[in-house]
């Protein structure tokens, strides 16, 4: 079955698959995981294998390191902050202000 991001992401349990080809590189950094997390459902069976193809130097690099950025980004505003410092957190959110 073949698949684009928007639908493989939306209300689909893939059980059924045992493998996974991520073609193209997504901004969204969730929607690939929401479309991944379709196969590793509840009642999967098999070992799933998640392959991810993209061209080096080219477009598709700089698109992988703006998915890593944001995974940043929601890591510093999800940790809790209960002791109080903010040193490390508030540069990382400084430097990662330009993806907004």
């Amino acid at each position: 079955m073949l698949l684009t991001l928007s639908c493989g992401a939306v209300g689909l349990t893939l059980t059924v698959a045992s493998r996974a080809y991520l073609l193209e590189p997504h901004w969204n950094p969730t929607l690939e995981e929401q479309a991944l997390a379709r196969i590793h459902r509840l009642g999967q069976t098999k070992e799933v294998t998640t392959v991810r193809l993209y061209m080096r130097n080219s477009f598709e690099e700089e698109v992988i390191k703006v998915q890593e950025s944001k995974k940043q980004l929601a890591n510093v505003l999800l940790l809790p902050h209960d002791d109080g410092s903010t040193g490390g957190n508030l540069e990382t959110l400084h430097r990662l202000r330009s993806l907004l």
